[in-house]
């Protein structure tokens, strides 16, 4: 699905695409931990060590802003890598991860996972292409902080919601349940205030209905395209 010039179809996790039989040496190298909603998975600043591979569950990874504010960089869910970069670089965490969802993760230990890719060179294909693609991905956003008003990122926003993790219905029209208005407002960096204006402006131009934790987006075709036109203004 492109919408609004951007390819909207969720990329394939990294455990998808390492293939079953080196998902399963990944798998025996780490340890399965559980996790409720709300438990902090990994911190900002932390030194290197252990990379988490999804199982279940979705995780929200964030920075923390002046003020206590926080920032989402990204969800991630089931066969998604975490925190591959610090153990890579042997370098401090760049972000934290809180669970907004319960689950599991396999925990592998920093140097088991640095020996695991250098026996796997498709695994480390697979790991540079999610580095660059997270990289890429955050020049992008930089770029619209810098260009596009807080509805471009909202509309951006929702669109991509929508993709990788709504339901999908015969009519066209995509249901995202159980993402909140605050993760929203976290997400392109404005305040709560301003993107209820922003849901209540696209709301009434018939392109959206909302709901305790629900977004409905009535028609993403025509949502991409008010999402060009207030781009070009």
């Amino acid at each position: 699905m492109i919408l609004d010039g951007v390819n909207y179809i969720a990329e394939t996790s990294f455990g998808a695409s390492i293939g079953p039989e080196a998902l399963s040496q990944l798998r025996a190298a780490g340890t399965r931990k559980r996790f409720k909603p709300g438990d902090l998975l990994f911190m900002e600043g932390e030194p290197d060590g252990n990379v988490l591979l999804v199982e279940s569950g979705i995780v929200n990874v964030f920075v923390t802003a002046e003020q206590g504010k926080e920032l989402i960089l990204g969800i991630y869910g089931k066969g998604e890598l975490l925190c591959e970069m610090s153990a890579l670089g042997r370098e401090p965490k760049s972000a934290s991860g809180r669970a907004r969802r319960g689950g599991c993760v396999t925990e592998i230990r920093g140097d088991a996972f640095r020996a695991f890719v250098g026996r796997t060179p498709a695994a480390m294909t697979h790991v540079l292409s999610i580095v660059q693609l997270r990289l890429r991905r955050a020049d992008q956003a930089r770029l619209s902080y810098l260009s596009d008003d807080v509805s471009v990122r909202v509309g951006r926003t929702l669109l991509d919601w929508g993709a990788k993790y709504g339901d999908k219905h015969a009519d066209g029209s995509i249901k995202i349940h159980n993402f909140t208005r605050k993760e929203l407002a976290q997400s392109v960096a404005a305040s709560e205030k301003t993107v209820d204006d922003v849901l209540t402006s696209v709301s009434n131009a018939g392109l959206l209905k909302t709901g305790r934790q629900l977004f409905h987006l009535v028609d993403p075709g025509r949502l991409s395209s008010w999402i060009l036109e207030k781009s070009r203004r």
